[in-house]
């Protein structure tokens, strides 16, 4: 059954150097994967993504075992990075990789065919911000200027979804506040009709 290879630990003065012996057998390929941002699907009021570097590791001959994480840049004192492990992968990767994009993906965006989505990928644009900022000269293409336009309104309509949502927030608030003070204001009128005990 396959395994990753050993990790051994190699002293040489006060160096310390980590060989994981042979991972020819593996197969090992690192993919950008587009991840859900909470904190800023919040504030822009749509799903924002961002694309962070991952490593699938295959073990050739057995399909119950496969590792799918984030990249581990920085390693450990017993553990290398996974660019330095598989710096072949890794520079192919790199060749290959795009710039990081934040925002939403068009293959993620509801009006947008694949074909739509691959077209402006293989043009640069590969989120619904970028695409509404497209100039003029840049929509000859069959559909580009009404996707713009929709992408447009669309992130128009998402910011306004996030100030509803605060409002509706401080509406909520105000009426819970409001709640309290009839509440105190009854018990407080409820003790002054009580008649005295002398």
């Amino acid at each position: 059954m396959s395994e990753f290879a050993t990790a051994t630990v190699h002293k040489s003065g006060n160096q310390l150097h980590v060989t994981h012996g042979d991972d020819k057998g593996l197969y090992v390929e690192f993919i950008m994967e587009p991840i859900l941002q909470g904190h800023e699907s919040d504030q822009a009021g749509h799903p924002v993504y961002k694309d962070i570097p991952h490593v699938s590791i295959l073990f050739p001959g057995d399909n119950t075992k496969k590792v799918y994480r984030p990249v581990d840049m920085k390693g450990s004192d017993t553990k290398p990075s996974d660019p330095q492990r598989w710096p072949q992968q890794w520079a192919a990767f790199q060749q290959q990789a795009i710039q990081v994009q934040t925002g939403m993906p068009l293959t993620e965006w509801g009006p947008m065919t694949r074909s739509m989505a691959l077209t402006l990928k293989g043009l640069g644009i590969h989120t619904v911000e970028q695409l509404a900022e497209m100039a003029d000269h840049a929509l000859s293409f069959m559909g580009a200027r009404e996707m713009r336009d929709k992408a447009q309104i669309w992130l128009v309509e998402s910011k306004k979804g996030v100030a509803a949502m605060a409002l509706q927030q401080e509406n909520e608030h105000l009426r819970s506040e409001i709640e309290t003070l009839k509440r105190q204001f009854a018990e407080l009128s409820a003790s002054k009709r009580k008649p005295k005990e002398e």
